[in-house]
């Protein structure tokens, strides 16, 4: 029995790395969370063009759709905006990235407007106040990318909408106040775990 008395082998020696306080076991850089790791189930592996099966519904007044992909989680969506449209202003808990497939225009996030055109990643953090607007002339078409099916699964996503939750004048002053959470500064390390600090505390090195 060389499986330490398991009466199996999985094909690997589980000796190398156990007996090594600076292995990847030992420091977290890499976690077997099983003996043998299996495959997870999960279909559907495509969804084609859901660009071209869009809606408007009582969230968005535009026309959008979830990707139906069985992501745990990222949620991706699709969306478009005819020139002079735009998303209602709104923030939640999840943070997102948004991708511009065609046209141009601008968001405005917590009151600063940044323009953007086709092949722009735009960022919207977490409990910022925004929307996206087509100023241009041509339909706009975007990729939206969060971690929201992550807080969905924690119960912990929350969406805020201006005007519907908020009176407009609140928003207004809550933007002008400038004021942010003080866990807006972090970094996550194996070793010294989540560390929060000032602005500027986390370098690309560090």
């Amino acid at each position: 029995m060389s499986d330490h008395g398991h009466g199996h082998s999985h094909g690997h020696s589980r000796d190398v790395d156990e007996g090594d306080p600076n292995g990847p076991r030992r420091t977290g850089k890499l976690h077997y969370h099983e003996e043998e790791v299996r495959a997870l189930e999960a279909y559907p592996l495509i969804h084609k063009a859901p660009h071209l099966d869009l809606y408007a519904d009582s969230d968005r007044k535009h026309p959008g759709r979830d990707v139906d992909l069985p992501l745990r989680t990222v949620q991706l969506h699709i969306g478009k905006l005819e020139p002079g449209q735009a998303t209602n202003l709104h923030k939640h808990h999840n943070e997102a990235a948004i991708y511009i497939i065609e046209g141009s225009g601008h968001s405005e996030i917590q009151g600063e407007r940044v323009p953007w055109e086709k092949g722009d990643f735009i960022y919207i953090p977490t409990m910022q106040w925004h929307t996206h607007v087509n100023s241009g002339s041509e339909s706009v078409l975007y990729m939206g990318i969060t971690n929201k099916r992550m807080l969905d699964w924690l119960g912990l996503d929350r969406k805020v909408e201006a005007g519907r939750h908020v009176p407009m004048e609140d928003v207004q002053k809550e933007i002008a106040a400038k004021r942010y959470s003080p866990y807006s500064h972090y970094s996550i390390d194996p070793k010294t775990g989540v560390r929060f600090g000032p602005e500027g505390f986390i370098t690309h090195g560090d």
